[in-house]
């Protein structure tokens, strides 16, 4: 089939776009700034570490260019095809890695790749998907999902929202999209294989390139992890959609925060939230993970506050993405990055972090015990951690409460046992308070804010959304009032010693 016009137009745009910008086959034309030399010496293998090991692995890496990545990716899968659709750039790629004898070079348009089905391992891109259309992105992402075989990996790198680059340009036919875009296009693409199986796209990961947020102070560079799965879901998976399409979607969260405030979703909103911070002492430059970072309130308060680098951790996507338009938006400009990962299995370094902190979210975890034992190993020795919680009285829940913690697939516990699973991972100087008191006064002032306010939430949203938050308040403030909803503070240390083991 000829190519489209739509098509053919989009291709000459682009080449014309790369023959103006890459004149000279350098590291500051590939990435557009003058900066690159400077950026490309972190940012490089931070991406690599966000793909994972490729040892022994069969690469198909588009939009190549002069081989930024080429040669690292070589150094130990088993072979690599590198493929641009710039004839000189490639040829300096071939002239820098051609001794490689496990890398085959291919002047060639990604979008109009001939390759056999499971011919490869991994897909790899940096900055290919912005140079096309949402049509050639889809039609890309079907190939992907066919060239690699079950359980391969597609990993790309996008600018979003808006140019990270300070180099002049005549046109710029670059789409910056928004992450929903590409996720709309990766959540819904599915390919019929041979054998009669459906193969489509699960999330491992989505993370901001924290190189750009210390250099720049944008999130704008985002990094997609994709794994190949059949037609069965995986837990992991359908845990994600249950919280984006029910719990947790966009209009769920808008009228929570609607509510909480700007950027807060949990309990007490900013009020709480400079409370709780304040008790940690945060000190410039210091390392925070915040486990369940919402959209993102908590984490610009405590490095515009405190000056602290926060890394946000969600599984919700909805979540994430709203941190993200935020960020882009109001030009935050704070030491933020965003990861839509699983806390439970991410990989993180021992030793990461001076803080964790997290508000509200463990309660969604079934084994904490694991969990915070894995805690222990990602801070450094002497590191704090901080959690807010729902809890449940020690007696056995009545069989109303049973149904909502089933209903809602929580994990809760008594705030003494959430003390003790602390201590048994092996925290030290575990402080376990009851704030139920206080969950009690924020319902009740959430409440009466929501009533005064009833005509432009409604204005806003809808007289059923406002009926169903008024439900949600009257419902806690009932099991608080028996005795058998709390809410628990607890603060850690992590021991000094040379590793986090209990």
């Amino acid at each position: 089939m000829a190519p489209s016009a739509t098509f053919t137009e989009e291709r000459e745009r682009q080449k014309s776009y790369w023959t103006e910008n890459s004149l000279e086959a350098t590291v500051e034309a590939m990435m557009l700034d003058s900066q690159a030399s400077v950026i490309d010496k972190e940012e490089r293998p931070e991406v690599l570490t966000m793909l994972g090991s490729v040892e022994e692995k069969r690469i198909i890496e588009l939009g190549a260019g002069i081989g930024r990545f080429t040669g690292a990716l070589a150094a130990t899968a088993r072979s690599v095809t590198a493929v641009d659709f710039m004839d000189h750039l490639i040829k300096e790629n071939q002239r820098t890695n051609g001794h490689r004898k496990n890398v085959r070079f291919m002047a060639a348009d990604a979008t109009q790749l001939d390759m056999a089905a499971g011919c490869c391992d991994v897909v790899f891109s940096n900055w290919l998907l912005m140079y096309l259309s949402d049509e050639e992105c889809a039609k890309l992402a079907a190939d992907a999902l066919t060239w690699v075989g079950d359980d391969g990996v597609v990993f790309f790198r996008e600018s979003c929202f808006k140019q990270s680059g300070d180099k002049l340009r005549k046109s710029n036919p670059t789409h910056y999209r928004n992450p929903r875009q590409y996720f709309h296009i990766f959540d819904n693409v599915e390919v019929q294989q041979a054998d009669g199986q459906y193969a489509r796209f699960e999330l491992v990961s989505c993370k901001c390139v924290d190189t750009y947020v210390r250099v720049k102070q944008n999130q704008n560079q985002v990094c997609w992890k994709w794994r190949k799965v059949l037609s069965k879901e995986s837990k992991a998976t359908e845990f994600r959609q249950f919280l984006d399409e029910q719990q947790y979607n966009t209009n769920g969260i808008l009228r929570y925060e609607r509510i909480f405030g700007e950027g807060f979703v949990s309990t007490g909103g900013l009020a709480t939230t400079e409370e709780f911070v304040k008790q940690l002492d945060l000190q410039p430059g210091q390392r925070v993970l915040d486990v369940g970072c919402g959209i993102g309130g908590g984490d610009f308060y405590m490095a515009s506050k405190y000056g602290a680098f926060v890394h946000g951790v969600d599984l919700s996507v909805n979540m994430v993405l709203i941190a993200l338009e935020r960020a882009s938006t109001h030009n935050v400009g704070h030491k933020v990055s965003f990861d839509i990962a699983d806390v439970t299995t991410c990989e993180v370094r021992d030793g990461s972090y001076d803080v964790i902190y997290s508000r509200d979210t463990i309660l969604h975890i079934q084994d904490k015990p694991t969990l915070f034992k894995r805690f222990l190993r990602m801070l450094k020795p002497g590191g704090k951690l901080l959690i807010s919680d729902y809890c449940r009285s020690p007696k056995a829940p009545s069989p109303g409460f049973a149904a909502y913690i089933k209903q809602r697939g929580y994990d809760l516990h008594s705030v003494k046992d959430y003390g003790s699973m602390l201590e048994g991972a092996g925290f030290v100087e575990v402080q376990a308070e009851d704030r139920t008191w206080q969950f009690k006064e924020c319902l009740a002032q959430e409440k009466q804010k929501a009533l005064q306010e009833q005509a432009a939430f409604v204005k806003e949203f809808s007289q059923d959304d406002f009926n169903h938050l008024m439900q949600g308040w009257e419902d806690k403030l009932a099991r608080v009032a028996e005795g058998e909803q709390c809410w628990g503070l607890f603060q850690a240390v992590a021991p000094l010693s040379a590793a986090n083991e209990p």
